[in-house]
């Protein structure tokens, strides 16, 4: 009987309490006044990336120079290829070169799919730097702006007279977007802002450090970018 008197003496209370409970909740949960939903271009982001296009410069000129290394050995070939007619088929002189001519191929190909295999590695190494950075960089930009979901987009106008690209437009995962939820223009200008990294930027050896404040002034969210 007398728990009973306890429980009822404390409905009163439990009464006042409960509403003040969301309260306090909503009083501890971040609010940063902007949009918890933003949109990333990207394909854009690549296309515009500084230390990418630098790096994707350098590689291409070392492809490049291996081509033109690798010129002189076919040019070597062919000269071999038109000697080989001078002599008739079955003669020692004709199985010799045959010979060599068969070596010379396989050890071009050889050549050929090492620095192929290689390109592709150091290619998708840079890539992937890039890549983490960006998401870094997203991280670091949703953490201070109260950001929750970033969703990948691409702003490229198509081609109507392109089936593939029309087919890509009626599946494209973004519909609609207000220009003020891409954050496109702010992180590029933060990528790029970088290229001397300083102390404690994030990077893909050690993606969990975090990106330094910007301290340039940065454009607007939703910035036109073509």
């Amino acid at each position: 009987m007398k728990r009973l008197n306890l429980v009822a003496a404390l409905a009163p209370l439990a009464a006042l309490l409960l509403p003040l409970a969301p309260l306090a909740l909503a009083q501890q949960a971040p609010h940063h006044g902007g949009p918890v939903v933003a949109i990333l271009d990207l394909t854009y982001i690549f296309k515009n990336h500084t230390r990418f296009q630098q790096m994707s410069g350098d590689m291409r000129r070392e492809v490049e120079a291996a081509e033109n290394s690798l010129k002189s050995d076919r040019e070597s070939y062919q000269q071999l290829t038109q000697k080989l007619e001078q002599y008739k088929r079955g003669t020692p002189e004709y199985r010799a070169l045959e010979e060599e001519l068969a070596k010379r191929a396989a050890e071009l190909n050889l050549q050929v799919n090492i620095q192929k295999k290689n390109f592709l590695e150091q290619e998708a190494k840079i890539y992937y730097t890039v890549y983490q950075e960006v998401i870094d960089c997203v991280k670091y930009h949703c953490d201070t702006t109260g950001v929750s979901l970033v969703l990948r987009f691409n702003g490229d106008p198509i081609d109507r007279n392109d089936p593939q690209e029309v087919l890509k437009e009626l599946n494209k995962s973004v519909i609609y977007y207000n220009r003020s939820i891409d954050i496109t223009p702010v992180i590029l200008e933060k990528l790029n802002s970088y290229q001397q990294k300083p102390a404690g930027y994030s990077n893909a050896a050690n993606p969990n450090q975090q990106v330094p404040p910007n301290q340039q002034q940065l454009p607007p969210q939703g910035l036109p970018r073509r």
